[in-house]
């Protein structure tokens, strides 16, 4: 049955606009018309339109139509209005509840991670960290998975002439340190052994944003004694899946 709320000549713009992609960033008028089914004279109308509204461009030599440059006024409106914490809040109440551990989400700022929300367990031994507090991204679970998804040609730049050694089990060598990088990101995951504070394990995943860029990750942390080998494996599948859907709610597509 027809929607008699809905306006023709709108759904239409929307159709021309719609036939845009990555394979087909340019258009001709008569490509338009022929996979919308519709007349020429009809998308020109709505094409001109479009284009006198900065929502359609046309280039004088070949005449084919793109996007316009107006989409990414719209865009940064979009993307502003997106609270990640709007996002994160329930999504790590309920891991949290699930779980019964801390649950942190971090964030990259500069050279460092920062931790901009969290989630305490209520066991009476339990991991906090302070929401605001930075430390450099290459020491903790949280920051290393977010730095393996940086372009290979700078992750150096984030790594200090030596790598410190917080514990017995904290990686000093850098060539040994990027090959973990990189089996983190081949698997979607990092697990922090004791490397930063002896007695806490830590499982972290990515959150990718809307541009598929990874700058916050979802982490959550724990006393070694209650971190068994079982419990990661399931905690791995958890962080995961938790964090995929944050990263859906601030608007990345696979």
């Amino acid at each position: 049955m027809k929607d008699l709320s809905r306006i023709q000549s709108i759904d239409r713009a929307v159709a021309i606009l719609e036939c845009f992609n990555e394979e087909k960033k340019e258009l001709r008028l008569s490509e338009i018309s022929e996979k919308l089914g519709l007349n020429k004279s009809t998308v020109h109308g709505i094409a001109t339109t479009l284009k006198y509204h900065g929502f359609i461009s046309q280039d004088k030599e070949t005449q084919k139509y793109r996007l316009g440059i107006r989409f990414i006024e719209f865009g940064d409106l979009v993307t502003n209005s997106l609270n990640i914490r709007n996002a994160i809040l329930p999504v790590i109440g309920e891991v949290c509840g699930s779980i019964e551990e801390t649950v942190h989400v971090a964030m990259l700022d500069g050279l460092d991670i920062v931790w901009i929300e969290k989630r305490e367990c209520t066991k009476s031994i339990k991991t906090s960290t302070k929401i605001g507090a930075r430390v450099p991204v290459y020491t903790t679970a949280d920051g290393k998975i977010i730095l393996c998804y940086q372009d290979k040609d700078i992750i150096k730049d984030y790594l200090p002439k030596r790598i410190p050694k917080f514990t017995a089990n904290t990686i000093t060598g850098k060539a040994e340190f990027i090959k973990k990088l990189e089996e983190a990101k081949k698997n979607g995951y990092m697990i922090d052994n004791e490397e930063f504070v002896e007695g806490i394990k830590c499982v972290a995943a990515p959150i990718f944003d809307h541009e598929g860029n990874v700058r916050f990750s979802l982490s959550t942390t724990g006393p070694a004694f209650r971190m068994t080998d079982e419990k990661i494996w399931e905690l791995i599948v958890i962080i995961k899946e938790a964090a995929d859907e944050i990263s859906r709610r601030i608007g990345y597509k696979e």
